[in-house]
Protein backbone atom coordinates (compact mmCIF):
# COMPACT_ATOMS: atom_id res chain seq x y z
CA UNK A 1 0.00 0.00 0.00
CA UNK A 2 1.38 3.64 -0.60
CA UNK A 3 1.33 6.84 2.22
CA UNK A 4 -2.08 7.48 0.98
CA UNK A 5 -3.60 4.69 3.27
CA UNK A 6 -6.09 6.14 5.38
CA UNK A 7 -6.82 4.78 8.86
CA UNK A 8 -10.39 3.77 10.28
CA UNK A 9 -10.35 6.81 12.39
CA UNK A 10 -9.59 9.24 8.88
CA UNK A 11 -5.83 9.54 9.37
CA UNK A 12 -2.70 8.63 7.51
CA UNK A 13 0.17 6.91 8.31
CA UNK A 14 2.35 9.16 9.74
CA UNK A 15 -0.80 11.39 11.50
CA UNK A 16 -0.75 12.21 15.10
CA UNK A 17 -3.99 12.66 17.15
CA UNK A 18 -5.10 15.90 18.51
CA UNK A 19 -2.74 16.77 21.36
CA UNK A 20 -3.84 19.08 24.18
CA UNK A 21 -1.64 20.27 26.87
CA UNK A 22 -2.74 22.30 29.84
CA UNK A 23 -0.45 22.80 33.33
CA UNK A 24 -1.29 24.20 36.50
CA UNK A 25 -4.68 22.09 37.12
CA UNK A 26 -4.55 21.44 40.23
CA UNK A 27 -4.07 23.99 43.52
CA UNK A 28 -2.77 21.26 45.83
CA UNK A 29 0.58 20.06 44.35
CA UNK A 30 3.67 21.50 43.24
CA UNK A 31 3.34 20.75 39.62
CA UNK A 32 0.19 19.39 37.61
CA UNK A 33 -0.90 18.58 33.70
CA UNK A 34 -3.71 17.32 31.95
CA UNK A 35 -3.16 15.80 28.76
CA UNK A 36 -5.55 14.77 26.10
CA UNK A 37 -3.98 13.20 23.08
CA UNK A 38 -7.07 11.62 20.84
CA UNK A 39 -9.67 10.13 22.77
CA UNK A 40 -7.07 9.70 25.80
CA UNK A 41 -6.96 11.80 28.79
CA UNK A 42 -4.61 12.00 31.42
CA UNK A 43 -3.95 13.88 34.37
CA UNK A 44 -0.31 13.96 36.67
CA UNK A 45 0.67 15.43 39.88
CA UNK A 46 3.73 16.33 41.69
CA UNK A 47 4.87 16.02 44.99
CA UNK A 48 8.09 16.67 46.63
CA UNK A 49 10.89 16.62 46.42
CA UNK A 50 10.56 15.55 50.47
CA UNK A 51 11.53 13.45 52.69
CA UNK A 52 11.29 9.62 51.83
CA UNK A 53 9.61 7.30 54.06
CA UNK A 54 9.81 4.88 54.57
CA UNK A 55 13.30 5.95 55.51
CA UNK A 56 15.05 2.46 54.53
CA UNK A 57 14.44 3.41 51.17
CA UNK A 58 16.21 6.31 50.34
CA UNK A 59 18.89 6.44 48.40
CA UNK A 60 22.29 8.27 50.52
CA UNK A 61 23.15 10.06 47.46
CA UNK A 62 20.03 10.82 45.12
CA UNK A 63 16.41 10.79 44.99
CA UNK A 64 13.69 8.59 43.95
CA UNK A 65 11.35 9.37 41.04
CA UNK A 66 8.07 7.11 42.83
CA UNK A 67 5.49 7.33 39.68
CA UNK A 68 2.18 5.53 40.85
CA UNK A 69 -0.35 4.97 37.67
CA UNK A 70 -3.64 4.47 37.92
CA UNK A 71 -6.67 3.86 35.57
CA UNK A 72 -10.42 5.05 36.75
CA UNK A 73 -12.93 2.42 36.88
CA UNK A 74 -14.52 4.41 34.23
CA UNK A 75 -11.62 4.57 31.85
CA UNK A 76 -12.78 1.66 29.76
CA UNK A 77 -15.50 -0.09 28.37
CA UNK A 78 -17.17 -2.29 30.88
CA UNK A 79 -16.37 -2.15 34.38
CA UNK A 80 -12.81 -2.26 35.67
CA UNK A 81 -11.99 -3.15 39.35
CA UNK A 82 -10.24 -0.37 41.61
CA UNK A 83 -7.59 -2.67 42.85
CA UNK A 84 -4.25 -1.82 40.90
CA UNK A 85 -4.07 -4.62 38.37
CA UNK A 86 -0.29 -6.16 37.24
CA UNK A 87 -0.68 -4.25 34.43
CA UNK A 88 -0.83 -1.05 36.23
CA UNK A 89 2.02 -2.43 38.72
CA UNK A 90 4.14 -2.69 36.16
CA UNK A 91 3.33 0.72 34.19
CA UNK A 92 4.18 2.46 37.16
CA UNK A 93 7.50 0.94 37.65
CA UNK A 94 8.77 1.38 33.90
CA UNK A 95 7.70 5.00 34.07
CA UNK A 96 9.39 5.45 37.12
CA UNK A 97 12.69 4.05 36.06
CA UNK A 98 12.19 5.88 32.53
CA UNK A 99 12.18 9.20 34.74
CA UNK A 100 14.52 8.02 37.00
CA UNK A 101 17.01 9.09 34.44
CA UNK A 102 15.42 12.31 33.08
CA UNK A 103 15.06 14.41 36.12
CA UNK A 104 18.47 15.25 37.90
CA UNK A 105 18.27 13.79 40.78
CA UNK A 106 21.46 14.44 42.69
CA UNK A 107 20.44 17.61 43.67
CA UNK A 108 18.05 16.19 46.93
CA UNK A 109 19.89 13.19 48.44
CA UNK A 110 17.69 11.38 50.78
CA UNK A 111 14.32 12.36 49.22
CA UNK A 112 11.36 11.56 46.93
CA UNK A 113 9.58 12.77 44.49
CA UNK A 114 5.96 11.35 44.14
CA UNK A 115 4.29 11.54 41.05
CA UNK A 116 0.44 10.12 40.56
CA UNK A 117 -1.00 9.59 37.73
CA UNK A 118 -4.49 9.01 36.77
CA UNK A 119 -6.11 8.15 33.48
CA UNK A 120 -9.58 9.39 33.07
CA UNK A 121 -10.55 7.74 29.62
CA UNK A 122 -8.25 5.30 27.73
CA UNK A 123 -8.38 4.82 23.68
CA UNK A 124 -4.67 2.92 23.42
CA UNK A 125 -1.02 4.23 24.28
CA UNK A 126 -2.04 5.29 27.44
CA UNK A 127 1.29 4.70 29.09
CA UNK A 128 2.52 7.48 26.52
CA UNK A 129 -0.21 9.90 27.51
CA UNK A 130 0.80 9.25 30.99
CA UNK A 131 4.35 10.15 30.35
CA UNK A 132 3.98 13.20 28.34
CA UNK A 133 1.55 14.42 31.52
CA UNK A 134 4.03 13.53 33.69
CA UNK A 135 6.60 15.71 31.49
CA UNK A 136 4.33 18.40 31.68
CA UNK A 137 3.53 18.75 35.80
CA UNK A 138 7.77 17.63 36.54
CA UNK A 139 8.11 20.69 34.23
CA UNK A 140 5.57 22.88 36.12
CA UNK A 141 6.69 21.98 39.72
CA UNK A 142 9.94 23.34 38.60
CA UNK A 143 11.85 20.11 39.01
CA UNK A 144 15.31 20.51 37.00
CA UNK A 145 15.47 18.24 34.36
CA UNK A 146 17.78 17.05 31.49
CA UNK A 147 15.29 17.50 28.62
CA UNK A 148 11.75 17.93 28.10
CA UNK A 149 10.84 13.82 27.52
CA UNK A 150 7.46 12.60 25.15
CA UNK A 151 6.38 9.61 24.54
CA UNK A 152 4.36 7.53 21.36
CA UNK A 153 3.66 4.04 20.14
CA UNK A 154 3.77 3.18 16.76
CA UNK A 155 2.85 -0.11 15.17
CA UNK A 156 1.77 -2.38 12.62
CA UNK A 157 -1.73 -2.45 11.40
CA UNK A 158 -3.12 -4.27 8.17
CA UNK A 159 0.73 -5.06 7.00
CA UNK A 160 1.46 -0.62 7.79
CA UNK A 161 3.49 0.99 10.00
CA UNK A 162 1.11 3.54 11.70
CA UNK A 163 2.06 6.07 13.82
CA UNK A 164 0.02 6.77 17.65
CA UNK A 165 -1.97 3.78 17.46
CA UNK A 166 -5.79 3.69 18.32
CA UNK A 167 -7.36 1.05 21.18
CA UNK A 168 -8.67 -0.52 18.07
CA UNK A 169 -5.57 -0.59 16.11
CA UNK A 170 -3.53 -1.93 18.78
CA UNK A 171 -6.39 -4.66 19.34
CA UNK A 172 -6.23 -5.82 15.81
CA UNK A 173 -2.60 -5.02 14.82
CA UNK A 174 0.27 -7.02 14.54
CA UNK A 175 2.60 -5.25 16.96
CA UNK A 176 3.66 -2.05 18.77
CA UNK A 177 6.12 -0.42 19.68
CA UNK A 178 5.98 3.16 22.73
CA UNK A 179 9.28 5.03 22.95
CA UNK A 180 9.87 7.86 25.25
CA UNK A 181 12.16 10.33 23.87
CA UNK A 182 14.95 13.64 25.08
CA UNK A 183 14.87 15.40 21.56
CA UNK A 184 17.68 17.80 23.29
CA UNK A 185 19.98 15.11 24.78
CA UNK A 186 19.10 12.76 21.82
CA UNK A 187 18.49 9.94 24.18
CA UNK A 188 16.09 7.25 24.34
CA UNK A 189 14.49 6.64 28.24
CA UNK A 190 11.67 3.97 27.40
CA UNK A 191 12.10 1.45 24.76
CA UNK A 192 9.15 -1.49 24.15
CA UNK A 193 8.50 -3.81 21.76
CA UNK A 194 5.98 -6.55 21.73
CA UNK A 195 5.09 -8.62 17.77
CA UNK A 196 6.62 -9.33 14.73
CA UNK A 197 8.57 -6.37 12.93
CA UNK A 198 10.53 -6.72 9.67
CA UNK A 199 13.85 -4.60 9.57
CA UNK A 200 12.09 -2.04 7.39
CA UNK A 201 8.99 -2.13 9.11
CA UNK A 202 11.00 -1.09 12.39
CA UNK A 203 13.56 1.20 11.08
CA UNK A 204 10.12 3.24 9.62
CA UNK A 205 8.64 3.14 12.74
CA UNK A 206 11.50 4.10 14.80
CA UNK A 207 12.03 7.17 12.79
CA UNK A 208 8.43 7.85 12.66
CA UNK A 209 8.11 8.12 16.12
CA UNK A 210 11.20 10.19 16.74
CA UNK A 211 10.14 13.20 14.61
CA UNK A 212 6.23 12.91 16.19
CA UNK A 213 7.91 12.85 19.53
CA UNK A 214 9.99 15.96 18.87
CA UNK A 215 6.48 18.01 17.62
CA UNK A 216 5.01 16.67 21.17
CA UNK A 217 7.83 18.83 22.73
CA UNK A 218 7.30 21.81 21.12
CA UNK A 219 3.76 21.85 22.08
CA UNK A 220 3.95 21.44 26.01
CA UNK A 221 7.01 23.82 26.16
CA UNK A 222 4.32 26.24 24.05
CA UNK A 223 1.64 24.94 27.01
CA UNK A 224 4.27 25.76 29.55
CA UNK A 225 5.14 29.17 28.57
CA UNK A 226 1.58 30.20 28.07
CA UNK A 227 1.23 29.83 31.75
CA UNK A 228 3.83 31.90 32.56
CA UNK A 229 2.54 34.96 30.54
CA UNK A 230 -0.61 34.31 32.11
CA UNK A 231 0.74 35.02 35.70
CA UNK A 232 2.73 37.83 34.38
CA UNK A 233 -0.64 39.35 32.83
CA UNK A 234 -2.55 38.38 36.42
CA UNK A 235 0.81 40.66 38.09
CA UNK A 236 0.66 43.09 35.64
CA UNK A 237 4.01 43.07 34.77
CA UNK A 238 4.34 44.46 31.00
CA UNK A 239 7.66 45.20 28.91
CA UNK A 240 7.12 48.79 29.11
CA UNK A 241 7.90 48.85 32.87
CA UNK A 242 11.12 47.10 32.93
CA UNK A 243 13.16 50.35 32.66
CA UNK A 244 16.66 49.97 30.06
CA UNK A 245 19.73 51.36 30.64
CA UNK A 246 19.32 53.71 27.72
CA UNK A 247 16.32 55.77 29.67
CA UNK A 248 18.05 56.70 32.46
CA UNK A 249 19.54 60.43 33.26
CA UNK A 250 23.22 61.27 33.38
CA UNK A 251 23.36 61.80 36.50
CA UNK A 252 21.84 58.25 37.33
CA UNK A 253 24.44 57.24 35.10
CA UNK A 254 27.13 59.13 37.27
CA UNK A 255 25.80 57.70 40.82
CA UNK A 256 25.92 54.13 39.18
CA UNK A 257 29.45 54.66 38.16
CA UNK A 258 30.70 56.30 41.66
CA UNK A 259 29.36 53.49 43.46
CA UNK A 260 31.05 50.86 41.56
CA UNK A 261 34.21 52.82 41.10
CA UNK A 262 33.76 52.35 45.00
CA UNK A 263 32.79 48.72 45.03
CA UNK A 264 35.84 47.92 42.52
CA UNK A 265 39.03 47.13 44.31
CA UNK A 266 42.71 48.66 43.08
CA UNK A 267 44.61 46.99 40.81
CA UNK A 268 47.41 46.76 42.66
CA UNK A 269 45.61 44.79 45.78
CA UNK A 270 44.96 42.21 43.27
CA UNK A 271 47.97 41.69 40.82
CA UNK A 272 47.51 38.75 39.01
CA UNK A 273 50.63 36.11 39.84
CA UNK A 274 53.50 35.36 37.05
CA UNK A 275 53.32 32.12 34.66
CA UNK A 276 56.80 31.31 36.57
CA UNK A 277 55.27 31.71 39.82
CA UNK A 278 52.13 29.45 39.11
CA UNK A 279 54.70 26.94 38.28
CA UNK A 280 57.09 27.45 41.03
CA UNK A 281 54.28 26.70 43.27
CA UNK A 282 53.06 23.72 41.62
CA UNK A 283 56.47 22.28 41.93
CA UNK A 284 56.68 22.84 45.48
CA UNK A 285 53.41 21.22 46.32
CA UNK A 286 54.12 17.99 44.13
CA UNK A 287 57.63 18.14 45.95
CA UNK A 288 55.97 18.54 49.71
CA UNK A 289 53.82 15.55 48.62
CA UNK A 290 57.18 13.81 47.45
CA UNK A 291 58.65 14.17 50.58
CA UNK A 292 55.44 13.19 52.75
CA UNK A 293 54.91 9.97 50.81
CA UNK A 294 58.32 8.86 51.59
CA UNK A 295 58.31 9.42 55.03
CA UNK A 296 55.51 7.27 55.20
CA UNK A 297 56.82 4.66 53.35
CA UNK A 298 60.21 4.46 55.92
CA UNK A 299 57.89 4.89 58.64
CA UNK A 300 56.09 1.77 57.49
CA UNK A 301 59.41 -0.36 57.16
CA UNK A 302 60.68 0.81 60.44
CA UNK A 303 57.20 -0.41 61.96
CA UNK A 304 57.34 -3.62 60.04
CA UNK A 305 61.10 -4.59 61.17
CA UNK A 306 60.28 -3.56 64.86
CA UNK A 307 57.09 -6.17 64.51
CA UNK A 308 58.87 -8.66 62.87
CA UNK A 309 62.01 -8.29 65.33
CA UNK A 310 59.10 -8.69 68.44
CA UNK A 311 57.62 -11.55 66.83
CA UNK A 312 60.70 -13.60 66.75
CA UNK A 313 61.52 -12.81 70.11
CA UNK A 314 58.25 -13.91 71.51
CA UNK A 315 58.46 -17.34 69.58
CA UNK A 316 61.76 -17.68 71.04
CA UNK A 317 60.82 -17.28 73.93
CA UNK A 318 57.81 -19.68 73.92
CA UNK A 319 60.17 -22.29 72.57
CA UNK A 320 62.58 -22.31 75.27
CA UNK A 321 59.66 -22.26 78.21
CA UNK A 322 58.25 -25.14 76.07
CA UNK A 323 61.46 -27.49 76.27
CA UNK A 324 62.59 -26.28 79.79
CA UNK A 325 58.99 -28.02 80.78
CA UNK A 326 59.51 -30.89 78.69
CA UNK A 327 62.87 -31.81 80.29
CA UNK A 328 61.41 -31.05 83.83
CA UNK A 329 58.83 -33.73 83.07
CA UNK A 330 60.83 -36.10 81.73
CA UNK A 331 63.43 -35.79 84.43
CA UNK A 332 60.18 -36.12 87.44
CA UNK A 333 58.89 -39.17 85.88
CA UNK A 334 61.38 -42.28 86.30
CA UNK A 335 62.58 -41.06 89.81
CA UNK A 336 58.59 -41.59 90.73
CA UNK A 337 58.73 -45.12 89.49
CA UNK A 338 61.65 -46.07 91.26
CA UNK A 339 60.40 -45.53 94.90
CA UNK A 340 57.14 -47.25 93.68
CA UNK A 341 59.12 -50.43 93.57
CA UNK A 342 61.57 -49.83 96.77
CA UNK A 343 58.10 -49.60 98.00
CA UNK A 344 56.84 -52.88 97.04
CA UNK A 345 59.86 -54.60 97.84
CA UNK A 346 60.00 -53.80 101.66
CA UNK A 347 56.41 -55.23 102.27
CA UNK A 348 56.96 -58.61 100.46
CA UNK A 349 60.38 -59.07 101.64
CA UNK A 350 61.11 -61.55 104.70
CA UNK A 351 63.95 -62.12 107.01
CA UNK A 352 66.73 -63.75 105.78
CA UNK A 353 66.72 -67.19 107.40
CA UNK A 354 69.15 -70.50 107.21
CA UNK A 355 67.56 -72.64 105.32
CA UNK A 356 68.93 -75.28 108.20
CA UNK A 357 67.53 -73.01 111.44
CA UNK A 358 64.33 -74.31 111.55
CA UNK A 359 64.30 -72.55 115.87
CA UNK A 360 61.61 -69.85 114.13
CA UNK A 361 59.75 -72.86 113.58
CA UNK A 362 57.02 -73.64 116.09
CA UNK A 363 55.53 -77.05 115.83
CA UNK A 364 51.37 -76.95 117.04
CA UNK A 365 52.21 -79.68 119.59
CA UNK A 366 54.87 -77.97 121.26
CA UNK A 367 52.40 -74.78 121.43
CA UNK A 368 49.70 -77.08 123.10
CA UNK A 369 52.68 -77.94 126.19
CA UNK A 370 53.66 -74.90 126.47
CA UNK A 371 50.01 -73.72 127.31
CA UNK A 372 49.91 -76.47 129.66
Amino acid sequence: MSKDYVRPDGRLKNQLREFKVEVGVLDRSEGSAKVNLGNNMAMASVFGPREMHPKRLSRSDRAIVRVNYRMATFSVDGYKRAVPSRREKEISKVLSEAFQSVVLVKNWPRSVVDVHVEIFQSDGGTRTAAALAITAALADAGIPMRDLTGGIASGIYEDQVCLDLTGLEDMKGSGDMPILYSPAVDEISLFQLDGLFTYDQFKEAYESSLTGIKGMVEVIREALKEKYVKIREEFGVDDEDVSSDDDMSEEEVQLDEDESSDDDMSEETFEKPSFSAVIAKVDEKSETKKEKKVAKKSETKKEKKVDEKSETKKEEKVDEKSETKKEEKVDEKPKKKKKKKRSKKSSTELPDVDDEDDSWFTKPEEKDKEEN
